[in-house]
Parts: C-alpha cells; sequence; structure tokens
C-alpha cells in the first residue's frame, strides 16, 4: 500500500478562481440597442466556436467522465489522493474532504460515497475513530471511497485505517494480561522497529515469561544501537541465565568502560568470580590474557596478580612468575605479591631470583619469622652460612624459644669451631625438647668433651632413661665414671650394660674382677645369675657362677652349674672331673660314677678315670651292703 502523499497545490488551480465578471459598476451607452445587438453576435459566434473546438477534443468536457484527484486536509495537512491511490491513516486523525477533481468543466452531481454504508465522509472535520465507534482497529480496516456522477462511478480512492506504534504500547500499558501485553507490544514493534522503549519493555517481559532467547535477541539490538549500563546488565542477566559464558564476559567488558568510578569495583570484581568460577583455571588465564587491553588500566595490577595466581594454580610456576613481575612494574604494592613471587622462582627451581624476591619482601615485613626464616634456609642452601646464622639470630633475638631457628643455628654453629655457642644452643634446645633423645645425647657429648662431666653425666642418664636399651650413653657414662674413679657409679653402669649387651666379655670380665677384688660372691653370684638367666647357654657366666658357688662353699648350686657346663661342653674333661669330684665328696656316688663313666666315654685311655670308677663303683656297693 502506498501512504498517502501531500500535495504542494492542485495542478488545476484553486476553488473560486473561475472568472465572475468586474465589480466596477460602468454607465450605458446613449444608444443601447446597436450595443447589445453587437456583444450578442459576439457571444454567439464564440460559443459556436468553442463547442465546435469542444466537440471534436477528446481532452476535456463540460461534464465529468472521470476523477482527476481527491484534495484532503489530512490533520490539518493538504493531501491530494490520485485515482486508486490508498492513504494509511489512524483512528486517531482528522479527514476533511476539501474539493474533488475530474476532468468537466462542471461537477454538478459529484459526491463521494463509502463502501461502508455506515461511514458518511463530509466535507466537514471528521475524526476517522467516530466514524467507526465500533471499530478496535486491532485489524486495519480499509475504507474504499467512490466518486459518483449521479450514480455513476467515475473514480475511487481508498483509506487504510490502522493503528500505530503509539496506539500499540497504550494497548498494552492498559492491559494486565501477559500474553496480551506481549502481543501488542510486538505489534508496536511491527511498526516502529527502532523503538527503544518498546524494545526494552517487551524485552523485560520476554524474561518474565522465560522467554530468554527472544529477551536475547532484542537486547542485543538495543546494546549494538548503543551501549548503556541498564540494557548491559539486562543482557548480562539473560545471557547468565542461558549459561552462555564467553557472551556474559564479554559484556562484562562492556560494563567495566560504561560504569562510572562508583561502582567500577564492584563491576570489577563480580566479573572475577564469575570468570573463576565458569571457566577452568587454565582458560581463565587465557581469557584475561587475551583481553587485558579491554580492561581499563585501573585493575591491570589486580589482573596481572589473578593471572599469575592461576598459574600457580595450574603450577606453570614460570609463568607465574612473569605474571608477578609484571604485576610489580604495572605499580602492586601488596608485599604479598613478593612473597608469591619468591615461592613461584623457588617451585621453579630458580633460587636466585627467589631469594632476591625474599630478600626484598623481608625488607617490608622483618616481623615475619616464617619468613626470615625461609630466607635463612635459602642463604644457607646457597652456603652463605654468615648470612643465614645472622637471620636465624634475628629470629631468636625476637623470639628466643623459636625451635626451628634454634635447630639450623646448631646445625650451622656444628660446622664451625664455636663450640660455646654450639653448647649454648644446644642447651636452649634441650630445655625446650627435654625428651629429644638426640638433643640430650649430642648436648651430653659436648659435656664430655669440654670434660663438664657432671653435666654430661645428667644427660645421658636422661637419654639411658628415654632409652632403656641404648649403650651408648651408657658407654660414656662407664668411662666417666672411670676417669672420676666413682667405683659405685662405674658398677650400676657394668651392671646395666651385661643385661643390655649380655655377650659382651669385656663387660662380664669386668664385672668378675670388681666383685672378685672386693671378695663379694654373693653380689658376684646374683649379678651373673641374672644375666645368665637372659643367656643361658654363656659358658663364661655359668663359670662365674661356678667360682662364686664354690667361694661361697654351695656345693649344691656349683653342681647346678657343673650340670649347665657338661650340658653346654660335654666333652670338656674339666667339667665332668669336677662334677665326679664334687658328687663324691657330697656322698653322692651314682651320680659322680655316672660322670665317670662320661668321662671315659670321652677318652677311653683315662686310666685315672677308669680308676676312679673302680674305686667309687666298690665304695658304692660297700655303701649299699
Amino acid at each position: 500500500m502506498g501512504a498517502m502523499r501531500r500535495g504542494s497545490g492542485y495542478p488545476y488551480g484553486s476553488p473560486g478562481s473561475f472568472y465572475r465578471g468586474s465589480s466596477v459598476r460602468q454607465k450605458p451607452p446613449k444608444n443601447p440597442r446597436p450595443v447589445f445587438l453587437v456583444v450578442a453576435l459576439v457571444v454567439v459566434l464564440v460559443a459556436a466556436g468553442v463547442f465546435v473546438a469542444l466537440k471534436h477534443s477528446s481532452a476535456f468536457a463540460i461534464f465529468p467522465k472521470k476523477l482527476l484527484a481527491l484534495r484532503f486536509q489530512h490533520n490539518g495537512q493538504e493531501v491530494l489522493l490520485l485515482p486508486d491511490q490508498q492513504a494509511i491513516i489512524n483512528p486517531r486523525d482528522s479527514l476533511q474532504l476539501v474539493q474533488v477533481r475530474t476532468d468537466g468543466w462542471l461537477s454538478w452531481g459529484t459526491r463521494v460515497v463509502a463502501s461502508d454504508a455506515n461511514v458518511k465522509i463530509t466535507s466537514g472535520m471528521n475524526i476517522i475513530k467516530d466514524l467507526f465507534p465500533q471499530e478496535t482497529f486491532e485489524t486495519p480496516k480499509t475504507v474504499e471511497l467512490r466518486v459518483l456522477l449521479w450514480n455513476r462511478q467515475i473514480g475511487k480512492v481508498s483509506l487504510l485505517v490502522q493503528l500505530d506504534a503509539r496506539d500499540w504500547v497504550q494497548r498494552a500499558n492498559a492491559t494486565s494480561d501477559v500474553d496480551k501485553k506481549i502481543g501488542f507490544l510486538e505489534k508496536a514493534l511491527h511498526e516502529n522497529a527502532s523503538n527503544i522503549l518498546v524494545k526494552t519493555q517487551l524485552a523485560g517481559l520476554y524474561v518474565d515469561t522465560k522467554q530468554y532467547a527472544d529477551a536475547m535477541r532484542l537486547y542485543r539490538e538495543i546494546d549494538n544501537s548503543g551501549k548503556s549500563r541498564n540494557i548491559s546488565e539486562r543482557l548480562l542477566q539473560v545471557y547468565q541465565i542461558m549459561n552462555r559464558v564467553d557472551d556474559s564476559l564479554r559484556v562484562y567488558l562492556d560494563l567495566l568502560k560504561i560504569t562510572d568510578n562508583q561502582d567500577q569495583q564492584q563491576v570489577f570484581k563480580d566479573f572475577m568470580a564469575y570468570l573463576k568460577k565458569k571457566k577452568q583455571k587454565d582458560d581463565a588465564e587465557k581469557f584475561l590474557d587475551k583481553h587485558l587491553n579491554d580492561i581499563p588500566r585501573t585493575f591491570h595490577p589486580a589482573v596481572l596478580v589473578a593471572i599469575a595466581e592461576l598459574s600457580s594454580e595450574t603450577k606453570n610456576w614460570s609463568r607465574a612468575a612473569a605474571s608477578y613481575e609484571r604485576a610489580i612494574k604495572a605499580g602492586v604494592k601488596d608485599s604479598d605479591v613478593l612473597y608469591n613471587l619468591f615461592v613461584s622462582y623457588k617451585r621453579d627451581g630458580n633460587t636466585d631470583k627467589a631469594l632476591d624476591a625474599l630478600e626484598k619482601y623481608v625488607q617490608k615485613n622483618p616481623n615475619d619469622t616464617e619468613s626470615v626464616l625461609q630466607l635463612a634456609e635459602l642463604y644457607e642452601k646457597k652456603g652463605n652460612l654468615s648470612q643465614a646464622k645472622a637471620a636465624y639470630e634475628a629470629i631468636l633475638h625476637r623470639n628466643p624459644q623459636h625451635k626451628g631457628a634454634l635447630t639450623h643455628l646448631v646445625a650451622i654453629l656444628e660446622k664451625g669451631n664455636d663450640k660455646a655457642a654450639l653448647q649454648a644452643a644446644y642447651e636452649k634446645l634441650a630445655r625446650m625438647q627435654p625428651k629429644n633423645r638426640t638433643l640430650q645425647h649430642n648436648l651430653a657429648v659436648l659435656y664430655y668433651e669440654s670434660k663438664q662431666y657432671d653435666k654430661a653425666i645428667g644427660c645421658f642418664k636422661t637419654v639411658a632413661a628415654l632409652e632403656p636399651g641404648d649403650l651408648e650413653s651408657r658407654r660414656y657414662m662407664l668411662d666417666i665414671y672411670r676417669k672420676l674413679r666413682n667405683e659405685k657409679g662405674e658398677l650400676a653402669v657394668l651392671q646395666d650394660l651385661i643385661k643390655i649387651d649380655s655377650k659382651n666379655v669385656a663387660y662380664q670380665d669386668a664385672l668378675f674382677k670388681y666383685y672378685d677384688d672386693k671378695k663379694d660372691f654373693k653380689g658376684m653370684n646374683a649379678c651373673f645369675k641374672a644375666a645368665s638367666e637372659q643367656n643361658p647357654d654363656s659358658v663364661r657366666l655359668h663359670n662365674y657362677l661356678l667360682y662364686a658357688a664354690m667361694k661361697m662353699g654351695d656345693k649344691k648350686a656349683a653342681a647346678r652349674e657343673l650340670e649347665q657346663l657338661v650340658r653346654l661342653q660335654p666333652k670338656d674333661k674339666t667339667y665332668l672331673r669336677k662334677a665326679a669330684d664334687l658328687y663324691e665328696g657330697t656322698g653322692q656316688y651314682s651320680l659322680a660314677l655316672k660322670k665317670l663313666d662320661m668321662l671315659i666315654k670321652v677318652d677311653p685311655k683315662d686310666k685315672q678315670a677308669k680308676d676312679d670308677y673302680l674305686r667309687l663303683r666298690m665304695l658304692a656297693i660297700s655303701k649299699k651292703n
């Protein structure tokens, strides 16, 4: 349908332009009759000429045969409609028929009628909606205007009455039915596809009714026509609902550019949180690196730190270190970044750069004990023992009870010759860890080497108490007691040693000598009896017990030990001879004969044994009789 044309004027002249004669009165001539005759003759001749001309002319006629144009006043503006043209009008419009133009001189009998019998087009002002009081115009209505000469049609035009965007918006606002509201707004948008307000309102309704794809399409169109925070936020909401991660992130980048400084920080925070939640760490890192220049420079330091942290989480330590370096150059003042840089270089195996980063961090945080401790450890690893020692001592100056610093300091001091400092460090550690066997032992050795025997004995006793089976501490104590000529202490230690190391003949011999020198045969018996119970197959221990029993005159105990010795060494003639003699002396002839029999079997050529056997045999018979 063509839109209504607006003419600048009627091409055939304007109403009232026809000739109507002069308005000035003139005096009649003195002789009117001849004049009248002359005028009448002229008029007849002219009329006859015109009639002949018109009769042979096809261009024009006295009475009209066709419509040339209809002239209207449309909303106060002159409009010309040519035959078969259509004008699109709104129900709110006003329309006034001004003139009907035909191809005839005379327009008598011409009129304009509407195809709708109920509509009367008058020459007055017509309000379109008043002409159709029952119409809603939700469906466009076509009205045909026919021009009749008497009852014969000589032409026609048409009017298409339809609602415009304004009407549809009004109807949308007037209804509470969401579906109708959406339908009205869709029609309004159809009428005016560039109406941003209608698009915004309709997109919001699409969101409310979960038509997210349609909402996304409209918000995108609005966004492409010009960036605004309101629309970007709504588009972001739809993207996030639809889980369109990359689209959401792009909108965040737009928001960072168009948001004022007051709210920009919150947008950045939300952006980073969404990125880390929706992207794998490696992908998130790549996204930030790729779009760094799309983010306002204010946030570059924070972005670089985030890239570094993501690299750390993926254990890409070299990339993490490089990003931390960039962040520092970008103006990051947070000293934690220096610490993280140290960790990255350390994990990457770059000890020198790790040391440099940690030194800078410690300069800013001298009271961070653990970091100073790590710095000292790095110095120690690099072989800078003097710097490491100074760092450990600095920690101990602030916290004398710091076990880690003391432990490391001890390790450094052990490599040097400052025994006094080493001893002092060990004493502090030993006080903090009184049950640490290694510390107590090492301190005891230091005391031993510096001949502080009383202190050494104290530490060795602690070690012995912590480790009942420890031999080394008891050997040190034995040596100290011997140096101090402390027989009581020496005896106690030897008694412990023989229990722990019952096969060590040196301890056994030392104890035997001690008891024998003291003539303490009861003590000897008690000591070696306990040792023998632990080691019942020890010939040496049974010999000691036999010696003690013999010295005490305990023939019964002596016999027991001889039996054990015979058991252990059945071919030893000495034990058999002693046993036979002991049994003979106690009148136990049968037992004595048994031992002599064993002796003869061991050595059949032993004449003395044979003689003794015969003699005891006779004594046994005699005793029996």
